[in-house]
C-alpha cells in the first residue's frame, strides 16, 4: 500500500510517501503564507509516480484555516483523475504519535482569547477536540496528560502550569506520521474521519452592506 500524505494544519507544512507503513520520502518546510508554491515545489522534488499511489491522505486539523482547505483541495485534485480513494485524519493524532507519550493533550491557539484542545491515548483521540475559553483548559486536560502544542511559543504563559516536555517547544504534526497512522488504521479496517477540515470556530455571517 502506497500512501501520499499532506499535512498543512500548522506553520510547518509537509508531504510524504508512505509504503507499507514506512516513510520512503518526505519533504517539509516553514510556510510562506503569501503563496503555497512550497507545497508544489516539494511535490515536484519527490518525483512521484502518481499512478503508483494507492491512496491519498490529508490532515484535517484543527489548525490553519487556509492550509487545511488547500490540503483537501490538492488531495481531491490528485485522487479524482485516477479514481483513487482518499482518507482524512485529525492532525492531532500525528502530533501525539510524534511525541509518543501514553496520554497526550494537544492544545492550539484558536485566537480571539480561546484555545482548542483534544486528548489522546497513544494516537487515538479519546476526548474530542473542543473550543474553549483560556480558563477552561485546566478542567479539560487530565492531570496525567503530557501537554504539547504547535503554538507553544504563543501559549507559553498559559501552559506553564501543565505537564509539558522537558524542553517545551512547539511541536508540529508531520505528513510522515500521518501517513503511517493511516496505513495502520487501514489494516485494522478503521474508516476515514469525515472528509472535511476540522474547523473549531463556528461560521460567522456578515450581513451584506447593500441589498441584493
Amino acid at each position: 500500500m502506497r500512501i501520499f500524505a499532506i499535512e498543512l494544519s500548522s506553520r510547518f507544512g509537509s508531504v510524504a510517501l508512505v509504503e507499507d507503513g514506512k516513510v520512503v520520502a518526505e519533504k517539509s518546510w516553514e510556510e510562506n503564507f503569501k503563496n503555497r508554491q512550497q507545497l508544489f515545489d516539494a511535490m515536484a522534488d519527490m518525483e512521484i509516480d502518481w499512478n503508483g499511489v494507492d491512496l491519498f491522505a490529508v490532515g484535517r486539523g484543527p489548525g490553519a484555516f487556509s492550509g487545511m482547505r488547500i490540503g483537501f483541495s490538492v488531495v481531491n485534485a490528485l485522487a479524482a483523475p485516477l479514481k483513487k480513494p482518499v482518507y482524512a485524519l485529525n492532525s492531532g493524532a500525528a502530533l501525539a504519535a510524534q511525541v509518543g507519550a501514553p496520554k497526550t493533550a494537544v492544545v492550539g491557539d484558536a485566537r480571539r482569547n480561546k484555545v482548542w484542545a483534544g486528548v489522546f491515548d497513544g494516537s487515538e483521540l479519546v476526548k474530542e477536540f473542543k473550543l474553549m475559553e483560556l480558563e477552561e483548559l485546566r478542567a479539560f486536560v487530565p492531570e496525567d496528560a503530557l501537554v504539547v502544542s504547535p503554538d507553544h511559543d504563543r501559549l507559553e504563559e498559559l501552559l506553564a502550569g501543565f505537564r509539558t516536555m522537558e524542553k517545551p517547544v512547539p511541536v508540529f504534526p508531520t505528513a510522515g506520521k500521518l501517513g503511517g497512522l493511516v496505513a495502520g488504521r487501514l489494516e485494522r479496517g478503521t474508516q476515514s474521519e469525515p472528509f472535511e477540515p476540522l474547523y473549531m470556530h463556528p461560521p460567522v455571517f456578515i450581513a451584506p452592506r447593500f441589498p441584493a
